[in-house]
């Protein structure tokens, strides 16, 4: 526990003190870090495990509880399923017991105790014995009984402090704040977290310590600091009014980082009128003399240690470290002070023109290094001279700065590895042949030389690099050159070469030497000097790790209860550990030093801060306006202007965030991504067009493009964007570029494109494998589909569609006669479900046999529906998902195909039935082009596909055109008195030949799939390059095309009044009949793609079976079947609407194939006749 404080002897009874690490939230409230969530959080709530407020105690219940109700699942419940409570009960527990070790290893953070005992004078001072012996945040009232508050440091503790207690301090300022603003306005919904201490702003609460001790509320004790470890000829001087002293201290091992933040403190130390002090008592690389000259001395002496303080920013005498530096100073492109920088609030050269302020006054190397680094210089400068061309065209030196080590790029792609050498050594020939030109003429010759004598400066940090024979310079003598040799990283070879072992003698066995192979290391720089101490037997403690003693020195003070300065110093390391650091320092800051002199430009990967260095020493108008600074990873600039830009908005921002609740910070965290990710595509839309490709359709989120706007109607999707852009467009579906090219030359240049450019494979196998099975359609390849297709064709005869229109007249009339719900003489019937069982029945019979037919029966047709809807369109991508349909999908799938399976056994064992005919035994005797009996499993799904292939089809167009004769009584009427006057009023049997007696029946069906096409985008992956003709525009690979026969079918041009149903307009004279010119040479032009010769015809607007080589078989019996139907149907009933009106129902388009939207009710009523 802290140590009591006894206030009594004080007349500031109201002085409130927070002891040290115990603040009001945590430890990360003042850092724009959320930290860890706990149950004793003040953010945190419980509110997503409670589903209903509890009652209220004090009041009676009103009514009897309602009954208890059944689980319902996650809609409309009252309790979550079992499962879903044993999961919240399980992470409850796990909150609980995550909030409770929190507490225990962050007990000190907890809220302090407010102590008052009396009213406050503000005469009398404070008694230094009346302050805890260690740094804290107090607060008090003044005269005016206002709360202020400030920061008390002991004068005997020792300067600096750690970093952990300087940020510890800030966040106890940041906490009392928020208390004092709160105090002062009474406005608790507002506090000094929303007003950011970081800011220019001030605090008005805050009372400086120089103030406090004149006023009384510290004691005063004048006596000035000492900078430890860098000359301090001021001490004989007045105290400075204002200062900023920064503590090089880190528990980074890189030295890189800390320069940028001390010149860029140097710069706002100068901007702001504050003197400016470095202090490196713990400097892991030893003393800052050892490696630059002493800085700048100010006109004045170094402030009390007591009155430096890590913050609040308007302190007079401001102490930065690595842990603090962001926290004060988050505004590095604010300028309140006037207008001169008003220009660069929102730009990177603000915050680059601070550091570059600071490397003028602190670059300044020792004075041996410095003579080094002079004569290097002027060596590698002289290299570039070319004697002839008189010093107007000499050479280029170009630096590379390669980094290694445990720093990686930035770029994906090299994220775990590092930049290939060659990349820098394309770089830097690109600059030299830029540098030196490329005429071709007159100037070649000196160009030439001063080609050969361009060269490259190397420094890095990995030793491999010199001797990797890879990085060559730009002329024919492809010269290069390291940046320095006067301290090198030794590789572990260069090291066994330097100390060679006298094989002859026999030695003691010593531990292997390192090096610096790879880079540099961390964990090597924090363990260097530790096997000489070891040796020399000194005290143990001095040879750790240590990254300078920085965080360890406040661990141990919460076990025993001590404050800080009651425990013994951090130990420092080793004389030889920090000589040995010293000497890294010193030959980074010489590569540095000579690239930045004597390069005319440099190449290095800004993933290094070194890089960053160098741009800063460049100076802005060399490295950026320029181009002399190139970085080679990815497409990032210099980043500490970007790093000072997004402190200066997502500062505060993250600081009013994490004020938020849990679920409001989810809520503004998805509503931020979905708004970047908009803007970034609508972007994408507006900048990144290529006129060579098709326009793409407007959209707002990427990934889902059109696909809803297309999915909710495709026929409308396409009409509207065809006005917009034209017959050939393209949209996101699924996050796919799908290119549509409507009309009847689209329809031609899909259909019918060469197997080479288009394939249907591709596209459609993950929607027909899980459907029809393995190896079959898309599942195989295309030759092998054309000898599928060809076996099938042996059912689709003339002969054999003799046979089929009795059997599915029986079908039809059998199916009536048994079905409930056409029992009486009239009634109201759903007629989809009704129109898909007859479908499939008349289908398994006439093409599969008696046989199989017998084992369809109701159920067996809905499971061919379950297998239909595996075809809906979000299956192109979730197709292996475990949702309802996909699950129905496959239990339907495996039943169907044991069916066949079964059926195909019991026939192996009859082989006097041989003979048959059906599709079934034919497929079982037949064979592929090499001799391959065709599986059983393959015949199986087959089968499948073969009543598949109408079934989707004939089962929607059946049912459009019920639908479509109950709005038409008439025509309805129309084709039963066709019936009567071409077969007879007694209406014989129907035969194939009546078929074509028929006009109006053919009419209705051909209407109905112009209106209604079963399928309404036929899709295709782009496999090659494909030029639309007439056009600018090439289809690329990335692409999928889809045709939309259904389009050109609709389209007023080839049909007046296109969406009017008319049957009527197929008749030769009628004023609505089809307006199509017809090609007669492309009409008769026939292909065999592998299964018979088929109709091209696809630039026909009215292509309702497809066209190509993928063109349904299947056409003529579809026609037989739903004209059998039509015929069989007229005669048993009359149709119409339940509400007698005309009305057609809207499009399911759930499905790839458009079926009416259901319930589709008919009344239907028995004809007297029958």
């Amino acid at each position: 526990m802290p140590p009591t404080l006894d206030l009594s002897r004080t007349a500031h009874s109201k002085m409130i003190v927070i002891p040290p690490r115990i603040n009001l939230r945590r430890a990360a409230s003042y850092n724009y870090d959320k930290g860890p969530l706990s149950s004793t959080s003040s953010r945190f709530s419980f509110n997503h495990l409670v589903f209903s407020p509890p009652p209220s105690p004090g009041l009676p219940s009103l009514s009897p509880p309602p009954p208890r109700k059944p689980s319902k699942g996650l809609k409309g419940f009252i309790r979550p399923r079992r499962v879903v409570r044993i999961v919240l009960s399980i992470l409850a527990i796990l909150f609980f017991f995550h909030g409770v070790s929190w507490v225990f290893e962050n007990y000190q953070l907890l809220p302090a105790l407010q102590w008052t005992t009396g009213k406050p004078t503000g005469s009398e001072p404070i008694n230094e014995e009346a302050l805890p012996k260690f740094p804290s945040v107090f607060s008090f009232t003044d005269q005016r009984r206002r709360s202020r508050w400030t920061v008390s440091i002991p004068q005997a503790h020792e300067f600096p402090l750690t970093m952990s207690e300087y940020s510890s301090i800030c966040v106890k300022c940041r906490e009392m704040a928020d208390r004092v603003e709160e105090e002062r306005s009474g406005d608790h919904s507002m506090t000094s977290s929303y007003l950011d201490l970081g800011l220019t702003s001030s605090d008005h609460g805050f009372v400086d310590v120089r103030e406090a001790k004149k006023k009384g509320y510290l004691p005063t004790v004048v006596k000035g600091g000492a900078m430890g470890g860098v000359s301090d000829e001021t001490t004989n001087m007045s105290p400075c009014a204002k200062s900023l002293t920064v503590v090089l201290e880190s528990t980074d091992a890189g030295i890189a980082s800390t320069l940028m933040m001390l010149w860029t403190a140097y710069g706002l130390a100068k901007k702001e009128g504050r003197a400016f002090f470095v202090d490196d008592t713990r400097w892991a690389y030893g003393k800052y003399s050892d490696i630059f000259q002493p800085p700048p001395s100010p006109k004045c002496s170094a402030p009390p240690n007591n009155e430096r303080i890590p913050c609040p920013r308007q302190a007079r005498h401001l102490v930065v470290t690595k842990g603090t530096f962001q926290e004060v100073f988050p505004d590095l492109a604010l300028d309140q002070t006037g207008s001169d920088d008003l220009l660069a609030l929102s730009t990177r050269k603000y915050a680059f023109t601070l550091a570059r302020r600071g490397h003028d006054a602190l670059f300044r190397l020792n004075k041996d290094d410095a003579q080094y680094v002079e004569a290097r210089v002027r060596d590698l400068l002289s290299k570039r001279i070319v004697p002839k061309n008189k010093g107007k065209h000499d050479g280029v030196a170009v630096g590379i700065h390669v980094r290694r080590g445990d720093r990686h790029p930035f770029e994906y792609q090299y994220r775990n590895s590092y930049i290939p050498l060659d990349k820098y050594t394309q770089a830097a020939r690109t600059l030299i042949a830029d540098r030196t030109g490329d005429s071709g003429s007159v100037g070649s010759v000196q160009e030439q030389a001063a080609k050969d004598h361009s060269f490259l400066i190397v420094a890095s940090d990995d030793p491999m690099v010199y001797e990797s024979g890879e990085l060559v310079g730009g002329g024919e003598k492809g010269a290069m050159y390291p940046a320095q040799d006067r301290i090198r990283l030794a590789s572990k070879q260069a090291i066994q070469d330097a100390n060679p072992p006298d094989k002859s003698v026999m030695h003691r066995y010593t531990e292997e030497p390192f090096g610096w192979e790879g880079g540099f290391f961390s964990a090597m720089f924090w363990n260097l000097g530790m096997g000489s101490a070891a040796k020399s037997n000194t005290n143990t403690n001095a040879v750790n790790m240590a990254k300078a003693g920085a965080v360890a020195a406040a661990l141990s003070d919460a076990e025993d209860g001590m404050s800080p300065a009651s425990l013994s110093a951090p130990p420092l390391p080793s004389d030889d550990t920090l000589r040995l650091r010293s000497l890294v320092g010193r030959a980074y800051m010489m590569d540095l030093a000579v690239l930045s002199d004597a390069s005319d430009s440099i190449v290095c990967t800004v993933s290094s801060v070194g890089c960053r260095l160098l741009a800063v020493m460049l100076g802005w108008d060399s490295a950026i306006d320029k181009g002399n600074w190139v970085n080679i990873d990815g497409s990032y600039g210099w980043l500490v202007a970007i790093m000072g830009f997004l402190q200066d908005v997502a500062g505060p921002v993250s600081q009013q965030f994490s004020e938020l609740g849990t679920t409001s910070q989810i809520g503004v965290s998805v509503v931020g991504f979905l708004v970047v990710v908009v803007f970034l595509n609508v972007l994408s839309q507006i900048v990144s067009r290529n006129p060579n490709e098709p326009p793409l359709v407007f959209h707002w989120f990427p990934l889902i493009g059109s696909t809803i706007t297309y999915g909710m109607d495709p026929p409308r999707f396409f009409k509207e964007n065809r006005e917009k852009y034209g017959d050939c467009f393209t949209f996101i579906l699924l996050g796919k570029k799908t290119t549509v090219y409507v009309g009847t030359q689209g329809n031609d240049f899909i259909l019918n494109g060469k197997i080479r450019d288009v394939n249907a494979e591709e596209i459609y196998t993950v929607l027909t494998t899980p459907v029809f099975g393995k190896d079959v359609v898309y599942d195989c390849p295309n030759a092998k589909l054309m000898e599928q297709k060809k076996f099938m064709k042996i059912a689709l005869t003339t002969e054999a569609f003799r046979t089929y229109v009795p059997i599915i007249s029986d079908e039809v009339t059998t199916y009536f006669k048994k079905s409930a719900d056409f029992k009486g003489k009239s009634g109201v019937v759903d007629i989809p479900p009704k129109m898909a069982e007859i479908t499939i029945f008349t289908a398994s019979h006439a093409l599969q046999g008696k046989e199989i037919r017998d084992k369809f029966d109701e159920s067996l047709a809905a499971l061919y529906h379950d297998l239909d809807m595996g075809f809906s369109p979000i299956n192109f991508s979730l197709h292996w998902a475990p949702l309802p349909w996909n699950n129905r999908r496959d239990h339907a799938q495996r039943t169907v195909a044991k069916i066949y399976m079964d059926t195909i056994k019991s026939r192996r064992g009859r082989e006097d039935e041989a003979g048959s005919q059906d599709i079934m035994w034919h497929l079982m005797n037949s064979e592929y082009k090499n001799g391959v009996k065709v599986p059983d499993h393959e015949i199986a799904h087959m089968m499948i596909a073969l009543l598949m292939a109408g079934q989707h089809s004939s089962s929607s167009t059946s049912s459009w055109i019920m639908v479509r004769l109950a709005s038409r009584p008439d025509i309805m009427e129309e084709l039963y008195q066709e019936q009567v006057k071409a077969l007879g009023a007694d209406l014989p049997p129907l035969t194939y030949e009546d078929l074509a007696k028929l006009p109006l029946n053919q009419a209705i069906v051909k209407e109905t799939l112009r209106l209604h096409a079963p399928i309404h985008s036929i899709m295709r992956a782009v496999k090659s390059p494909m030029p639309v003709p007439g056009t600018k525009y090439v289809i690329p690979t990335n692409h999928v095309l889809l045709a939309a026969p259904g389009v050109s079918a609709s389209d007023p041009q080839y049909f007046p009044q296109p969406d009017l149903w008319e049957p009527h307009r197929w008749e030769k004279d009628h004023p609505l009949a089809p307006t199509i010119v017809r090609n007669e040479q492309e009409e008769e032009e026939k292909i065999d793609y592998g299964y018979g010769l088929v109709s091209k015809g696809a630039g026909s607007p009215y292509i309702p079976f497809g066209a190509g080589r993928h063109r349904c078989i299947g056409e003529q019996f579809a026609n037989v079947q739903l004209q059998t139907i039509v015929a069989e149907i007229v005669r048993l009933f009359k149709f119409r609407n339940v509400d007698g009106s005309n009305d057609v129902i809207g499009t399911d388009y759930a499905s790839l194939f458009s079926r009416p939207l259901e319930p589709a009710k008919i009344y239907w009523e028995r004809r007297e006749a029958n």
